[in-house]
């Protein structure tokens, strides 16, 4: 996806890696708001010699149980894997790579794979290295256990790590990029884990921003507001608009994507009055999460039909045409 600006976002995320690694960074906001490719740039511009990466795309990866966990977290010495290639020539990109013997030895729990992943962090820290570790979508670990049973749900082992590596040793920075903000709800209300954590929105463009980087790209004046007040400033649907050519047509086909996906949803469910009922509440702007409302809260978000924020626990549309689509649908049918 292309990279378009975000001065304020870049300067903040650079500031929190240059300061002394404190606490786990969650970096949180709607899918597709450009999260990924934020701290991409950001890591890219940051001194090379002074960082260390240890990047966890988890979107790619088929995780299921224990094996494969720890085949994501580390790599036999002397193989070669390939991790996230786009950005490996622009930054210092590190692996957890093992003697073979350890490895077989951690995969029969005989070795805490944790002590091991210590270790090399301590060895770049020896090395005037402030390593960073990165994962993308860390909540697809949330239903492994380290057992294979019902007891110590790697997740949290994992948080318990990552606790000591900044709050307690200061040794490496963390990262959690996601978009499952009922993921990050489950953190923010743990209190051990708020009170050692940081987060941080990123967002669509507000429609200020969008329209100024619409004109910046060539587009007219009235163009760049129809595609603003239509679609607001989603990155990916911003740039697909743009390489289109026909502005009207890609603005009404977003439109219908987001109206059949709705439509679809709503047949779909059990009770789609109830579920018509909740978004007119959201597009009158009276909604308030409840205990008896949630669990269709949480389907909608599931469905990117609503994004949830956790630490205002404010409900909107996902998307501008998804909030238009449904206003026509549900309000004004047609």
């Amino acid at each position: 996806m292309k990279f378009w600006d975000r001065e304020k976002e870049k300067k903040w995320l650079k500031h929190y890696l240059l300061t002394e690694p404190n606490a786990i960074l969650f970096v949180y906001g709607p899918k597709s708001s450009g999260k990924t490719t934020l701290l991409m740039k950001v890591v890219e511009e940051l001194p090379k010699e002074k960082f260390i990466y240890y990047w966890f795309d988890l979107r790619e990866e088929l995780i299921s149980d224990y094996d494969s966990v720890v085949q994501l977290f580390f790599t036999p010495k002397g193989w070669f894997k390939e991790m996230i290639s786009v950005i490996k020539p622009k930054i210092n990109l590190g692996i957890f790579e093992i003697e073979p013997h350890v490895l077989e030895e951690i995969k029969r729990k005989e070795r805490k794979p944790f002590a091991e992943m210590r270790k090399r962090l301590e060895e770049d820290r020896a090395k005037g290295l402030v390593p960073v570790i990165v994962f993308d979508e860390l909540q697809k670990l949330k239903d492994i256990y380290l057992n294979g049973g019902s007891q110590r749900p790697l997740v949290k082992e994992l948080f318990n790590f990552f606790v000591r590596l900044t709050k307690v040793l200061h040794l490496s920075h963390v990262i959690v990029m996601t978009s499952d903000t009922f993921f990050i709800e489950q953190v923010y209300t743990d209190s051990t884990l708020k009170n050692t954590s940081e987060f941080y929105l990123v967002d669509f463009f507000d429609d200020e921003t969008a329209k100024e980087i619409l004109i910046s790209e060539g587009l007219s004046e009235s163009d760049a507001k129809y595609i603003v007040d239509n679609i607001g400033g989603i990155p990916w649907m911003m740039e697909r608009i743009l390489s289109n050519g026909d502005v009207r047509d890609s603005v009404h086909r977003l439109y219908l994507q987001s109206k059949s996906r709705i439509e679809m949803f709503l047949i779909e469910s059990d009770d789609p009055d109830r579920y018509e009922d909740m978004l007119k509440e959201i597009l009158s702007g009276q909604f308030k999460l409840r205990k008896d409302n949630i669990k269709e809260v949480k389907e909608l978000v599931n469905n990117e039909i609503l994004f949830y924020d956790p630490l205002t626990s404010k409900v909107r549309f996902h998307t501008k045409p998804d909030e238009i689509a449904a206003k026509d649908m549900i309000v004004f049918p047609r």
